[in-house]
């Protein structure tokens, strides 16, 4: 073989796996662009969503002000409703009760005892086990 058919041959491979390197190269710069055109369509989704949810509940919001506004507008001025004849006087309370703290010292600043209760939380038996069907 002359050095012109090896020198040939040799430039036919090396041709032959640069293109599949390549071809190798564009299917992963397209699979790239896929998966960034996948997360921005899921990204604009989920924002539309979580839009849709906000100004859902600032009108549900509104609308219960509004209502609430509107029956105090109408019993505005009136007399307390007198008691029924016959009935116990209301009670009332002779000091405001205090006000306590909704986890006691121990739980809130104890991290060993919060961790712990955490983890007896997450056992199985302590959990709903309809969560956890496979989905």
């Amino acid at each position: 073989m002359s050095w012109s058919r090896c020198l040939g041959l040799v430039f036919l491979l090396g041709l032959t796996f640069s293109c599949r390197d390549r071809d190798r190269g564009e299917e992963a710069y397209l699979d790239q662009l896929f998966e960034e055109r996948v997360a921005r369509l899921v990204g604009r989704i989920e924002r539309t969503c979580q839009d849709e949810v906000i100004e859902l509940a600032r009108a549900r919001a509104d609308s219960l002000l509004l209502a609430r506004a509107r029956r105090m507008r109408r019993i505005e001025g009136r007399p307390p409703r007198p008691n029924r004849p016959g009935a116990p006087p209301v009670k009332e309370l002779s000091a405001p009760l205090p006000l306590r703290p909704l986890f006691p010292f121990e739980i809130r600043f104890d991290t060993l005892l919060r961790d712990s209760l955490f983890q007896d939380s997450l056992r199985l038996d302590s959990l709903s086990r309809e969560l956890l069907v496979p989905g």
